[in-house]
């Protein structure tokens, strides 16, 4: 009798742990499954939707055709696709180190101990949480062409142009205000990001090497540096990511112009689908897009993964 009522409690015992499993995966499911559900519908479905989409000449009017990878090959022998491409890339290039360069430098600066800095902070973060509509629109204005454009207005003024200019005449003007908004805009995460790792940069490092008769670039280069090495990273694949995905600017500045100089991918696709209607070959574009953005991500993955193990290795 006393062993029957024995098995029964080990029973009992296991069907209470069951019985806690299931809570507690039923519990993480019911918290998972809105963002679930919500994600296979914006993102899995467009995907796949978008994939079939891309073996079709497909139109907002008129039926829809299987071509196969025709949609592919047009584009690329596509000579206007590339040069979106070189643009993006260049862009990539020149605002991806400026970015980190000066967010760099007001880390520093705002690491130091001085009265106001926590202004400066605010001055630099805000820009990032406002809307691109509010931000481009104010822009526009300040780089217009006409005599009373901000930016025409005072420099005439104080005599360093003799005549209003047109600020996105030419590719190299009109590349150096979309930069130099785009550092603007989003280098205040940047900051946040290198501020919170110089916090974290134990001092007694800076202390052993100021002994050692290290200066301040000594310091910077085989302290901070090495210390900073993942955030760093981490925000290369961001600024990679931010800078492929370009539009806002362009779209708000030169439309492409001048000659589609300042084209670049993401704002070719919205051509190709949203003003000629080829959906298809839109798809087909944003593919690419994917593999060239994948391609960079894998690069960048394969550096930081390298570095990681380095470190651990020393």
């Amino acid at each position: 009798m006393v062993e029957k009522t024995e098995v029964l409690t080990e029973k009992q015992l296991k069907k209470l742990r069951l019985k806690r499993i299931l809570k507690r995966e039923l519990g993480a499911w019911g918290f998972l499954l809105p963002h679930f559900f919500f994600f296979v519908l914006f993102i899995v479905i467009p995907v796949v939707y978008g994939f079939v989409m891309s073996f079709y000449r497909w139109t907002l009017l008129g039926s829809t055709r299987f071509i196969g990878l025709d949609n592919y090959v047009r584009i690329w022998n596509d000579s206007r696709f590339w040069q979106s491409v070189k643009n993006t890339v260049m862009f990539a290039v020149i605002s991806i180190p400026l970015i980190m360069a000066v967010s760099m430098i007001f880390a520093l600066l705002l690491k130091e101990k001085w009265y106001g800095k926590l202004w400066l902070l605010v001055a630099f973060v805000s820009p990032t949480f406002f809307s691109s509509v509010g931000v481009l629109t104010t822009w526009r204005w300040i780089f217009s062409s006409a005599p009373n454009g901000l930016l025409n207005y005072y420099l005439t003024k104080i005599g360093l142009l003799s005549q209003p200019i047109s600020w996105f005449e030419t590719p190299a003007r009109a590349w150096a205000c979309i930069i130099g908004v785009t550092v603007w805009w989003i280098m205040g995460f940047s900051v946040l990001l290198y501020l919170g790792a110089l916090q974290r940069i134990p001092p007694e490092q800076y202390e052993a090497a100021k002994i050692d008769g290290a200066g301040p670039w000594a310091r910077f280069i085989h302290i901070t540096l090495p210390w900073m090495r993942n955030v760093l990273f981490f925000d290369v694949v961001r600024q990679v990511l931010l800078a492929f995905g370009l539009f806002d600017q362009v779209y708000f500045f030169t439309g492409g112009g001048p000659a589609g100089s300042t084209r670049t991918m993401v704002y070719y696709l919205y051509m190709v689908g949203f003003e000629r209607q080829q959906l298809g070959r839109a798809a087909a574009i944003s593919w690419y897009m994917f593999i060239i953005i994948f391609g960079f991500a894998l690069i960048n993955l394969f550096i930081l993964t390298k570095s990681i193990r380095g470190a651990e290795g020393e």
